[in-house]
């Protein structure tokens, strides 16, 4: 059983206080300082590394160094001939790839020009979902249907090169009515 004279008056005005002269009771004053040290830094590195997770969580983990936008390889573009952006959705076709070449088509798969990929681009969209564009030289003499073909829709790109359609005019169907005849009657036997 305890006697007065084993206990120990701690003048303390706050919670904290009393606990802090607690710990000092057990714990020598010189290693105290020592603990509370360590306990310091280390709380201070675990809060440093958890900062750097999330950072790397939230700019992509390092995987193009936090950037937003990678790209292959440039290739000059052949002279007489101009880069031209192709959006290709998610997926560059295979056989697609820098110095190729390609196949440009309209949104109805005619064929509107053929050119050398100069680059293929990587942006990331929504969510993190890769986006690629494909630049393509297009040859001077196709330029205005090829710009005409990217403002009336989306554009495709195929490996190689396909033959351009050979459009023919046709004359509209005639407007004017054709009387119709009756059959001839059979001859009597």
């Amino acid at each position: 059983m305890p006697v007065l004279e084993d206990t120990v008056d701690f003048k303390v005005a706050t919670l904290n206080d009393l606990l802090d002269a607690d710990v000092r009771t057990g714990v020598p004053v010189a290693a105290d300082d020592k603990y509370k040290r360590w306990a310091f830094l280390s709380t201070g590195l675990a809060g440093m590394l958890l900062v750097a997770l999330i950072v790397a969580l939230v700019t992509g983990g390092g995987d193009d160094g936090g950037g937003s936008a990678a790209s292959s390889k440039v290739v000059d573009a052949p002279q007489g001939t101009q880069p031209q952006d192709v959006l290709s959705a998610s997926a560059v076709p295979t056989g697609v790839e820098p110095a190729a070449k390609v196949t440009v088509t309209d949104a109805n798969g005619q064929v509107v020009t053929t050119g050398v990929v100069t680059q293929i681009k990587e942006t990331k969209g929504f969510g993190g979902r890769p986006s690629y564009t494909v630049v393509v030289a297009v040859p001077n003499e196709d330029l205005q249907p090829f710009i005409a073909a990217k403002t009336a829709g989306k554009l495709g790109v195929t490996p190689g090169e396909l033959p351009k359609a050979t459009t023919t005019t046709t004359a509209p169907p005639s407007t004017t009515p054709t009387p119709i005849e009756p059959a001839p009657a059979p001859a009597p036997s």
